[in-house]
């Protein structure tokens, strides 16, 4: 992906005005073409020298004119705009009638996060690595500093030998006075992520599952590593650090300096599942997807999604110092070719199908078995003849709301009516980071999500202590209230064998 040989936009194919654009594009002052850059964790002390870079040029971008694509408010922009501030109106209100290339850039960047700007969820994880890259040439233009790479938090790690629990939000965005650091500093966060407590303490577990998964793209209602991912650790994050006006909210989480390193972390864990072995569509209607960017020198580029899913064939490409490991439990990536056989599911084959309402209280639903030819065995007898090496996955389809709920639901597989919710039985967490009616182009849509959790080894605790004579409950807790009027909800709730 080189900024050099970058195709014209050519007028009229992103909204209108589009001639306008400054697609004229110069040579890069701000990376050294061709050379392999690291970037590094946040704790190391590279990361450390990164992030006072950073912070400098967070300083600057902060203190320019949003009508400057190198701006910080231009960037926060392009992944989402606070309902508040409708795009047409926001965009005529800073730049005037009169037209103007900055105008027009604005005009086909705000705003155009995904999946939250469209259904396709699986350009998720592109769109945010070409978000992320031109971020860092902008911040490398801003500072002065060619080799600047942006440092990621690896907040799913676990406890260093001194005690240091990685999902603390790094020390320097807490110091709100500080000359240098205050810039990295938010009052829009949970209390706790302020106050330098793991923000895993009061939130939803952060985990590497979503590297379980050997297919990128959903299969029927269980998702793959692209949807997994985007719940947890990515939505999972959100919710734990942020508020309704900060980084647990679409519209202003780019307003957070920490969101940066967030997704750096993402693009990280893309990075390593790739590296395992697993592999990216390669059908047309992926790879030739398109989005406007402003590059170090603020002028616009036409990105493709073909373009940039090897970071190290990048015409300014990058590594990570460290990647991450697939858990010892994942699935073996040839299983991708195999298909999910339904065993429960929260409504009868046949039945009128009612989406689960969830609130502030308990939510728990009986799974229910489809009429079978072995109907007169228990539900535990079933899964017995199954292969003693069956995959089960529990999913979760059409995840929705009327707005973004603001928290999230710790799920529970199997827990007896009336007890008490207990670690044994958790088998993960549901995000509601990005669910719901969002803001888009002046108009709105409903945005939802789908996740998948791997529970065999809950199934066969399950089985062993002579439980499952019918199929299992599924037991959600809220996590937090759900904003007032956001009507959250479950299409289905799904059980299926490998």
């Amino acid at each position: 992906m080189t900024i050099s040989r970058r195709k014209v936009l050519k007028a009229g194919l992103v909204g209108g005005g589009m001639a306008m654009l400054p697609f004229g594009l110069v040579k890069n002052a701000w990376a050294a073409q061709g050379k392999t850059l690291t970037r590094y964790n946040v704790l190391s002390a590279e990361g450390q020298k990164m992030l006072e870079i950073y912070a400098d040029a967070v300083k600057k971008m902060m203190a320019k004119d949003p009508k400057d694509p190198l701006s910080w408010t231009f960037q926060w922009y392009t992944h989402a705009m606070p309902k508040e501030r409708p795009k047409a109106e926001t965009i005529e209100k800073i730049y005037g009638p009169a037209s103007s290339p900055n105008k027009e850039l604005a005009k086909a960047m705000w705003w155009t996060c995904e999946p939250h700007a469209s259904k396709n969820s699986d350009a998720f994880l592109p769109w945010h690595r070409m978000y992320v890259l031109y971020f860092e040439q902008i911040i490398r233009a801003v500072s002065g500093r060619p080799d600047f790479t942006l440092p990621y938090w690896d907040y799913t790690g676990p406890y260093s030998a001194s005690g240091n629990n990685y999902s603390v939000m790094p020390k320097q965005f807490l110091l709100e006075k500080d000359p240098l650091w205050s810039s990295l500093y938010r009052p829009d966060r949970n209390p706790g992520s302020n106050a330098g407590k793991p923000v895993v303490d009061w939130g939803d577990p952060l985990d590497l599952s979503c590297m379980k998964w050997p297919n990128y793209s959903d299969k029927g209602t269980v998702a793959g590593f692209c949807s997994n991912i985007n719940g947890n650790p990515h939505g999972a994050l959100h919710d734990n650090v942020g508020n309704q006006i900060g980084m647990g909210q679409v519209p202003w989480a780019g307003n957070d300096p920490i969101f940066w390193l967030h997704h750096a972390n993402i693009d990280r864990i893309w990075a390593s599942w790739n590296k395992s072995g697993g592999k990216n569509p390669n059908d047309s209607a992926f790879l030739n997807e398109t989005w406007v960017f402003a590059d170090g020198a603020g002028k616009g580029v036409k990105v493709k999604v073909g373009e940039v899913l090897d970071t190290t064939t990048l015409a300014y490409p990058y590594i990570y110092a460290e990647y991450a490991e697939r858990p010892a439990d994942s699935l073996p990536f040839p299983s991708a070719q195999k298909s999910f056989q339904l065993r429960a599911a929260s409504a009868a084959p046949g039945a009128s199908a009612k989406a689960i309402a969830l609130g502030g209280k308990a939510t728990s639903v009986v799974l229910q078995a489809p009429v079978a030819s072995n109907a007169s065995k228990s539900f535990g007898a079933q899964l017995k003849a199954l292969p003693s090496s069956s995959v089960y996955a529990l999913s979760f389809d059409a995840i929705g709301a009327s707005d973004e709920p603001g928290n999230s639901y710790l799920v529970y597989l199997g827990l007896p009516a009336g007890a008490a919710p207990t670690p044994e039985y958790l088998v993960g967490g549901i995000s509601m980071f990005g669910v719901g009616l969002q803001g888009m182009h002046g108009g709105h849509h409903a945005t939802s999500t789908r996740v998948s959790f791997l529970v065999g080894e809950r199934i066969q605790t399950l089985l062993a202590a002579g439980g499952l004579e019918t199929a299992p409950a599924v037991t959600l807790v809220p996590n937090g209230e759900p904003r007032p009027g956001s009507a959250p909800t479950i299409g289905s709730i799904t059980l299926q064998s490998l």
